[in-house]
């Protein structure tokens, strides 16, 4: 502690630093590679997401815009 103090360090640092920015509320737009897809109700099973550049190696794709859930491995696109 007493290192501390001499060199000018605080133990508490501030809340929200100038360099600090909050995080965006929106969701990016994201590819999922799942087992199986329903694209009527944009859903899909067992889905892992991916990047873009990996959408040919995966049989079944599932592309969500900015807002979508996941529960225990499914995946819900909302618009």
């Amino acid at each position: 502690m007493a290192i501390l103090a001499a060199c000018g360090i605080t133990t508490n640092p501030p809340d929200a630093p100038d360099e600090i920015e909050p995080p965006d509320d929106e969701q990016v737009e994201q590819h999922f590679c799942c087992s199986s897809v329903d694209l009527k109700n944009m859903t899909g099973e067992n889905c892992v997401a991916i990047n873009k550049e990996q959408i040919n190696t995966c049989l079944s794709v599932l592309y969500c815009g900015n807002t979508w859930g996941k529960d225990n491995g499914t995946i819900a696109c909302h618009d």
